[in-house]
């Protein structure tokens, strides 16, 4: 149904097919309805989203590192990715009218990282750990199927509930899930650490307590995956707050 076949250290090829995530054609036919306006969503869809009949195909960027450091590792896991980030093949690449995204002026205001978002050579140096940081750090999503970001009917792992339905949509969470597993347990197999999770679904993924936002805001959504500690807190569109700084720092000043 969905299928992820690595293809470089950090890039991965995801097949779905959509033959087997609907079984009868007039679930099929639900799916056809929503496909091209969500398709048409965003204008980067066409660079990332790949469609030959019932399958689609897409690229994935997994910014999990496989050198080794004294350091701690901290894992951050988002919802799902933007098209124009998959693109560019840099996570968080930008946001409207070019702009750095958010998230790395955060980072990097809060001494997480010392990397910008809009340097072309990122993704190698963020891999090869030639950064500065208190952490062996890694990024990934629990769902690697893309939606926009500035389209508030598609944005989202929202988006993707509306585009495939929501029963169907966990089909693919535990497919996705048992992926993520697999990728945690990899990047803390020698070493500690901690995960950052910033979704509802990718919380709910690592841990067995389910993700609650007031719990989140107040800091005080903790759980585990496989020994390793696991954060939730509010999703990145809270990042410019108070709340959410000052949870990043107290989790910083924790490792």
């Amino acid at each position: 149904m969905l299928s992820f076949h690595k293809i470089g250290l950090g890039s991965y090829e995801c097949t779905l097919d959509l033959n087997l995530l609907y079984p009868t054609p007039a679930e099929l036919q639900r799916f056809d309805e929503k496909w091209e306006d969500f398709y048409t969503s965003d204008e980067t869809n066409q660079h990332v989203l790949f469609r030959k009949g019932n399958i689609i195909t897409y690229p994935h960027k997994s910014w999990v590192p496989e050198v080794a450091s004294e350091k701690p590792s901290l894992l951050i896991v988002a919802g799902n990715p933007a098209p124009h980030s998959v693109w560019k093949d840099i996570y968080y690449a930008y946001e409207e009218k070019g702009l750095e995204h958010r998230f790395w002026k955060v980072l990097r205001e809060l001494e997480y990282i010392n990397l910008y978002g809009k340097d072309l050579q990122i993704k190698e140096k963020f891999l090869n750990l030639d950064y500065i940081s208190p952490f062996r750090m890694g990024f990934e999503v629990i769902f690697t199927f893309p939606s926009t970001a500035s389209k508030p009917k598609w944005s989202g792992v929202l988006g993707l509930e509306k585009l495939f339905g929501r029963k169907y949509l966990h089909k693919l969470f535990e497919l996705e899930k048992v992926r993520l597993g697999t990728i945690v347990d990899s990047f803390f197999s020698n070493s500690h650490g901690q995960i950052i999770a910033m979704q509802k679904d990718a919380y709910n993924a690592l841990s067995e307590e389910q993700y609650a936002i007031n719990l989140a805001v107040a800091g005080k959504l903790k759980g585990n995956f496989n020994g390793t500690p696991v954060t939730g807190t509010p999703p990145t569109r809270w990042l410019h707050t108070a709340k959410m700084k000052d949870l990043l720092r107290s989790l910083k000043n924790q490792s």
